[in-house]
């Protein structure tokens, strides 16, 4: 499969399981409006293509793999309450150095590859944010970040090894949208979990909305 692909097919998915209501409870906890979230999903598949080259380095920057995930990131960070925006930060950053030493392991070691990459990877980022943070806003605000940096660190690191450093990249975004998809399916099932369960969810008006 054409890298960059597994990005559409799951941004379609997307647009479309939220146009039927499918996350609606997910995101009144995250007090997040369906048209919105809509007109996200679209602007990041539109812009999936569309990268812009810095003219004082020979670095491509991707619109839809690095500019809007950082957007998002800055809008997400405002919603965090005050009091635990840097631990989030923080944790976002160790998340990327996480992410970016897995993926050095990988190139270094193919061994260890037991599994296609764009599994082991968002499997692994996952993982730590769930260990990091309770509330879907703050998971939301590690993944979108931890991604493009962890993405940004390793075509830095390897720039000379490719000759050409692509921030963003299409496969960059398999790994990022990969993640998504796989951090909204285990947040449902760890919902209906809970409710089945007879507790309630962790966001509320005291949570990182700041209210």
């Amino acid at each position: 499969m054409n890298e960059g692909t597994v990005a559409i097919l799951i941004q379609w998915s997307l647009l479309c399981l939220v146009w039927m209501g499918s996350f609606d409870l997910q995101l009144r906890n995250m007090k997040m409006e369906r048209r919105r979230v809509l007109a996200v999903i679209s602007a990041f598949l539109f812009c999936t293509f569309v990268s812009w080259e810095i003219y004082f380095a020979p670095i491509q920057v991707s619109l839809s793999g690095t500019i809007l995930p950082l957007i998002a990131c800055i809008v997400l960070y405002t919603k965090l309450m005050s009091k635990i925006r840097r631990l989030y930060l923080l944790s976002a950053l160790a998340t990327a150095l996480l992410l970016f030493w897995l993926r050095w392991l990988f190139f270094t070691d193919p061994i260890l590859l037991f599994w296609d990459e764009r599994i082991i990877v968002p499997a692994v980022g996952v993982s730590t944010i769930f260990l990091m943070s309770r509330t879907k806003l703050g998971q939301m605000f590690q993944l979108m970040l931890s991604m493009p940096l962890a993405d940004a660190i390793h075509s830095l690191f390897f720039w000379k090894l490719s000759g050409s450093c692509h921030w963003g990249s299409e496969y960059a975004q398999d790994l990022l949208w990969s993640s998504l998809s796989l951090w909204a399916f285990v947040s449902i099932v760890w919902s209906a979990i809970r409710r089945i369960l007879g507790r309630t969810e962790p966001e509320s008006s005291h949570s990182d909305t700041g209210r």
